[in-house]
This record gives C-alpha cells, structure tokens and sequence, in this order.
C-alpha cells in the first residue's frame, strides 16, 4: 500500500487532481493511459472543501471555488494486484492552525510526495510554503500543474521552472526523481488538454505501482 501526499501552496489544484484521478477511473478511462490499469475507487473524502464566499467558478469538475480546511482524501484499489493506495491532499493555507496540522500529518504519514506547483504563479511565494514543511523523505516527485495558463514558449519555460525547483529542493538535500506535467482540470480551446489530463492519471499510477 501506498500513502501519497499531494503538497503544495494555495490555489495550485491539488483538489483538481485528485477529482479527475477518480473521474479517470469511475469513467473507465484509467486503463487507456500509459501504465493504465484496471483500479476502481474504495471511498472518496471531499468533506474538508469549503465553498469561498462569492464563488463564481464552473467547470466540467468543479461548480465552485473552494477552500480545503481538512484533508481530502481518495482511496483506490489496483483489481489485479489487490493492491490498495491513499491519496491524501490537505488545504495550503498554512496560516490556518487546522490546516497546518493536516499538512504536518500528511507529510509525516506519506510514504511518497507529489509536490504540487502552479506552473503560472511565481515560484518564491509556492516555495515559501515548503519551508514551513519539515518532514521530507529524501526523493519526492514534482507536479508542475495548469500548464495551460502558462503562455508563450512552454517547454522553454517549464525547463527553467524545473531547473529552479530542483535547485530548492537540492539545498534541503531532497531528490526530485520525477516531474510530471499536468492540467487536473478540463479546459475548452486548449490544444493538448488531453494528454496533460492524461498525465495526471499517469503520476499516480507510476508512483502507486512502480516496484
């Protein structure tokens, strides 16, 4: 069993994922990616989203905008191995006593680290919340996310934001021993948007499975 945490700052759509990883496989469509498999969902734990006051957001995933005050949490089951895989993702307002005391549990409790950034924001901001967070194993994995805000030359510029992250993490003596690129949410007018949701099934799967 694997206990994975997704970390990362506000806003960075760490929900997002975890939403469309379960829709990826209530709709059957988990095995059709690389490294797919047939797995099926055990429970699914949003209880600890609130809704942000004035929230107008509406998308094929998400009617509103939302907070994330508990973790939320996906369990999921591998049918051929039997194998079953938590997926935890608490809240990033690390202000918050009670959300700051999910992120603690969960970065103490996984044994493997998605850490989660916004591929448009800076970054110096999205790292100081991985200051506040202590417990690190020493390779982890990182999702540079909603690529499809990210405008002009992408690949020129997820290079330099890998290249920045890596040299973070290397200061706390932490590996990143992959990075997957992603968009955990479906978007209209976006090119490549299926192969970027694609890869937000594809993350898990690699990390859950690989031996």
């Amino acid at each position: 069993m694997t206990n994975i945490g997704l970390l990362g700052d506000v806003s960075v759509g760490k929900t997002s994922i975890l939403r469309l990883f379960v829709r990826y496989i209530n709709k059957e469509e988990i095995e059709n990616v690389e490294g797919g498999l047939k797995c099926n969902i055990l429970k699914t734990d949003f209880s600890g989203e609130a809704t942000l006051p004035g929230g107008n957001k509406s998308d094929a995933l998400n009617e509103k905008e939302t907070k994330t005050i508990h973790p939320n949490r996906v369990v999921f089951r591998e049918d051929e191995s039997g194998r079953a895989h938590t997926i935890f993702a608490p809240g990033g307002d690390r202000k918050r006593a009670v959300v700051k005391m999910g992120i603690i549990t969960i970065s103490r409790i996984a044994t493997q680290i998605i850490a989660v950034f916004s591929a448009e924001r800076e970054l110096d901001p999205q790292f100081d919340f991985f200051n506040d967070v202590r417990f690190f194993p020493d390779n982890i994995s990182v999702c540079i996310n909603k690529i499809d805000l990210l405008e002009g030359d992408k690949d020129a510029k997820v290079e330099n934001i890998k290249s920045t992250i890596s040299d973070f993490f290397s200061k706390r003596k932490i590996n990143v021993k992959d990075y997957f690129i992603t968009c955990g949410e479906t978007v209209d007018n976006f090119e490549d948007i299926e192969k970027y949701n694609d890869h937000v099934a594809e993350m898990i799967l690699k990390i859950t499975t690989s031996k």
